[in-house]
């Protein structure tokens, strides 16, 4: 299996729940990551999509409000954004830069 590894930004509250998420994995005797719950947390919401009823009323409310809020999703954008531009020009000292 093909894993793909990513910097991503997750904002605080989501943060929040990832890490609540993985305390219980390993509570429950699961060998767990930071990655690993968040995935958990991911794939029971495609999950849940996914029955004939699909999510609730007042899940589809927030999840909508959530990214209509462009403030948010602006800090977001920005961070992701900040976060790959500084990977971008680290330098890396182990090539030599003048010949």
């Amino acid at each position: 299996m093909g894993l793909i590894k990513k910097t991503v930004v997750i904002h605080p509250i989501m943060d929040f729940y990832v890490r609540k998420t993985w305390a219980l994995l390993i509570e429950s005797g699961r060998d767990a990551s930071y990655s690993s719950a968040l995935n958990f947390m991911l794939l029971a919401t495609i999950f849940e999509t996914q029955k004939p009823e699909g999510l609730s009323e007042k899940t589809r409310e927030l999840i909508w409000n959530f990214i209509e809020d462009q403030k948010t999703i602006d800090e977001l954008n920005l961070e992701d954004f900040a976060t790959t531009f500084k990977e971008k020009i680290r330098i890396d000292k182990t090539k030599p830069y003048i010949s």
